[in-house]
């Protein structure tokens, strides 16, 4: 089995998508990390975060944040200074 030119250009156009999205930002990259303050260094599972994110709350999380509850998947916490 050879291949043709047209099989050289899908394979290299294939190449260069994987390429282009295993470069993109994480979510991580782009969000602001969690604050080193003290009530945020005990927070160790993400279901101790809606206790002052939830809405009606101290801090309630803005609109169009998603309503998801993994909060770590998308803020790292803060570089220890």
């Amino acid at each position: 089995m050879t291949l043709r030119r047209a099989d050289w250009i899908f394979l290299a156009g294939i190449v260069l998508v994987i390429l282009f999205v295993s470069l993109l930002p994480s979510p991580r990259d782009r969000n602001p990390a969690i604050p080193r303050t003290e009530a945020h260094r005990t927070v160790t599972v993400e279901q101790q975060c809606t206790a002052c994110h939830a809405a009606g709350r101290v801090r309630p999380l803005p609109e169009r944040h998603p309503k998801r509850k993994d909060c770590f998947r998308c803020h790292r916490r803060a570089e220890p200074a």
